[in-house]
């Protein structure tokens, strides 16, 4: 079966060097104040929403905002408050004001009744990130960029410095509008590329055309992920063990030992408002820390993983499904805190980068793979060297059933992935046969 060709959208993010900051925040100011204004108006106008294409939405917005060509500005409607917003600009927010919109519509509240919304969440929603259409910005190097800013009395065109971040310029694909990300003293932008992804095909059409697959499993430990090759006879012919997972647990360690030593001394002595204070904005900061860490290593372990498969010429990959519930009053390992568990962040990050070299992911339910055994199904105990053997001793790397099978617990689950993705597989094609 041929190969179908498609694309796939990445955000590219690069930190960004203003000279002048306030510009940043003045410019931010503006586009909020034009999404509000047009947001208020769609409530006003409920039957906008009904209109099929979002072009048609905004050239009505435009008409009741700023009129048509050449008419006198007096005479319109609804007038913009804000003066001289360049044309993109302005449709940018309006795009913005239309997706909130339909947003807050599927989530089934009346036009009606959001009109009248004042709580904090929603006014959230207004305090968007301005887009920077075609003719806001300019000159777009690995280095610098060209962007048109509201200096508090015209725009202008500022000359902005760019850091990738370490990541390469993408020098293939199609960059899309940048959007700028203000938070405290950093400014970022946030740039999606669309890029060419070579083969596109469904897992049942991969399927018919034969091929080997990658089956994974992410124990979290010292180990963070194992990964096994097998081909159409179900056999097993290479495997992975992706370690680093005690680096890991050490580096996140120490930043937890800092905050819990901090809260001790937030409560000693009286009169430490100040001192307390700073203390806690430091814990804020040590948690972000510890976010950025494991999201790091997230990434890391789902790029690993990626390259692996190229190297095989795997074309489907296969990994548990952590979207189903989990009794976390039954998997400890879950329920210590929420920086512990990878799992589901690595097969987030793993779909969209494997879905660019051509590799498709799909999943298989997480019932039984670590407690059952690989060779004749039956549950398993696990332990660790001289250890006793424990059904309820998750973290053990070895286990043993009551046939005497007995092997490393990691390398079981991820046979126990494939194996279950193998049955699935043959009822897909023979379903395929009978069609």
């Amino acid at each position: 079966m041929e190969k179908k060709t498609g694309y796939h959208i990445i955000t590219y993010r690069f930190r960004l060097y203003c000279p002048h900051k306030s510009w940043l925040l003045e410019t931010k100011a503006i586009y909020n104040q034009a999404l509000t204004f047009y947001l208020e108006l769609l409530l006003k106008k409920p039957e906008l929403t009904e209109l099929s294409s979002g072009r048609q939405i905004m050239r009505k917005l435009e008409l009741l905002s700023v009129g048509a060509r050449g008419q006198d500005k007096e005479s319109v409607e609804y007038p913009l408050p804000v003066e001289k917003l360049p044309l993109y600009f302005r449709r940018a927010a309006i795009n913005d004001a239309i997706r909130i919109c339909r947003s807050w519509k599927n989530r089934d509240f009346s036009l009606e009744a959001l009109s009248e919304k004042s709580n904090e969440k929603d006014r959230k929603a207004l305090r968007a990130s301005p887009v920077f259409y075609q003719g806001m910005y300019k000159d777009f190097t690995n280095t610098s960029i060209s962007l048109k800013l509201w200096n508090g009395e015209k725009w202008v065109w500022e000359v902005c410095d760019v850091d990738t971040c370490g990541r390469g310029f993408p020098m293939e694909g199609r960059m899309l509008s940048p959007v700028l990300k203000l938070s405290g003293n950093r400014a970022m932008l946030h740039v999606p590329v669309k890029e060419k992804v070579e083969d596109t095909r469904t897992v049942k059409e991969r399927l018919l055309a034969g091929g080997r697959i990658c089956a994974a499993a992410f124990p979290c430990n010292d180990c963070l992920a194992v990964l096994i090759v097998v081909d159409k006879d179900g056999r097993c012919t290479r495997s992975l063990f992706i370690r680093d997972g005690k680096e890991l647990a050490h580096r996140k360690k120490q930043l937890l030992n800092r905050i819990r030593r901090n809260r001790a001394a937030m409560g000693i002595g009286p009169g430490k408002e100040g001192f307390g204070k700073g203390l806690e904005e430091e814990n804020k900061h040590l948690k972000e820390k510890i976010r950025n860490l494991t999201d790091a290593y997230a990434h890391k372990v789902s790029r690993r993983i990626v390259d692996f498969c190229e190297e095989e010429g795997i074309q489907i990959l296969v990994v548990p499904n952590y979207k189903q519930s989990m009794d976390l009053n039954q998997m400890g390992y879950l329920s210590a805190t929420s920086y512990d568990w990878l799992g589901r962040r690595i097969t987030q990050y793993l779909r969209y980068k494997a879905f660019g070299r051509g590799i498709v992911t799909t999943s298989v339910s997480t019932k039984g793979i670590a407690s059952t055994c690989h060779i004749c199904g039956e549950p398993v105990k696990r332990f660790n060297g001289e250890n006793r053997p424990g059904r309820n001793y998750y973290g053990g790397k070895n286990f043993i059933c009551p046939n005497g099978h007995r092997g490393n617990s990691y390398f079981n689950e991820a046979v126990n992935v494939g194996k279950r993705f193998q049955k699935e597989e043959a009822a897909l094609v023979k379903g395929n046969a009978l069609e």
